[in-house]
């Protein structure tokens, strides 16, 4: 038994009655002093990936286990679980719902820092940035006739998705002289003026003209390869794709054909799959890629902000009051009654 499961021990050991909250990686520095006086932390330390989850009351969570009711019929006593991010795609609400557990997000948190993490990709591949270095650090020479990338102002800048990110984008990209176009069924017409973007009445309608694509659109069984090889058909030639959303949205296959034909003359992804990519897939080690580890949140700030609402989603549920961000609110009172 780890140091973190015995320190999580239940109120019959000497708890204060405090409830359990568990987390599927170590929990840090910041977990525990959000927790601290509030809760029992009980983390993952071992090769058990549900270790201790069958005294959880509460439960805070990444992106990289499915919570489904495989994983509900372990946990007798888990009334919330708080996905830390935005992406909820792991989390089958149906399934929480049928065992009483309120599912949560954190839909406020990653989003500044995910946005800047993509404008930086959007940056680095249509500037060549990696091609560049790779070029100096071998001497090729001749690098100023070589470098044939786009200026960004006066150019077309779609986005697959208009939430909170992508919005973000948007102003960003709009300061910086693109022009905007966006596809997102579920945004309303006030948003796509306050941004200055064109409402695409279709995926392909919004990259037919585009120079670079963003995407931003949630993962689901109907977004599930969203990008394939007739969306990238659809685009112009030498487009560059940027997906900082989820990594199952794009057909990674479709993707480096249409690399291999120059049909996207680059490509970042902070999102893959599967993630990690391993060492020798195609996508690696190509000068026309940038492959970041899902990171994009990750920043001090950001990484604070997603900790914080998640530790508040679930102490507002084991208080007794319905968490304001509920994904499934009809299961509410359920295990909390």
């Amino acid at each position: 038994m780890t140091e973190s499961t015995r320190s999580g021990s239940s109120a019959a050991d000497g708890s204060g009655g405090l409830p359990v909250v568990w987390f599927d990686r170590p929990a840090g520095r910041l977990q525990r002093e959000l927790l601290e006086g509030r809760a029992q932390i009980l983390d993952v330390r071992g090769e058990d990936p549900l270790e201790g989850i069958d005294r959880a009351e509460g439960a805070i969570v990444g992106a990289a286990i499915r919570y489904d009711r495989t994983v509900y019929e372990q946990a007798p006593n888990l009334r919330v679980i708080a996905r830390a991010g935005i992406g909820f795609d792991n989390l089958d609400l149906d399934d929480a719902t049928a065992y009483g557990i309120a599912a949560c997000n954190t839909p406020d948190g990653p989003t500044i820092s995910t946005a800047e993490h993509a404008v930086a990709l959007i940056f680095a591949i249509t500037k060549g940035l990696k091609e560049s270095a790779r070029r100096l650090e071998a001497g090729e020479g001749d690098y100023w006739a070589r470098h044939g990338h786009l200026e960004l102002d006066g150019s077309t800048l779609a986005l697959v998705g208009l939430g909170r990110i992508g919005s973000y984008v948007a102003r960003v990209m709009s300061a910086v002289g693109m022009d905007l176009v966006a596809y997102d069924p579920y945004a309303d017409d006030e948003r796509f003026a306050e941004l200055g973007a064109r409402r695409a009445a279709t995926p392909s309608d919004a990259v037919a003209g585009a120079h670079v694509v963003s995407v931003h659109a949630p993962l689901s069984d109907a977004t599930h390869h969203l990008v394939n090889a007739e969306l990238l058909t659809a685009m112009r030639d030498g487009v560059y794709l940027v997906n900082t959303s989820r990594g199952g949205l794009v057909d990674q296959d479709a993707l480096v054909a249409a690399l291999d034909a120059d049909k996207v003359r680059g490509a970042a992804l902070d999102v893959t799959e599967p993630e990690p990519l391993p060492a020798d897939h195609p996508l690696l080690g190509r000068p026309d890629v940038v492959v970041t580890p899902h990171v994009a949140s990750a920043t001090v700030a950001g990484r604070t902000r997603i900790f914080t609402h998640a530790v508040a989603e679930v102490m507002t549920a084991l208080n007794g009051s319905q968490p304001p961000n509920m994904l499934n609110p009809e299961a509410w009172p359920g295990r909390s009654a």
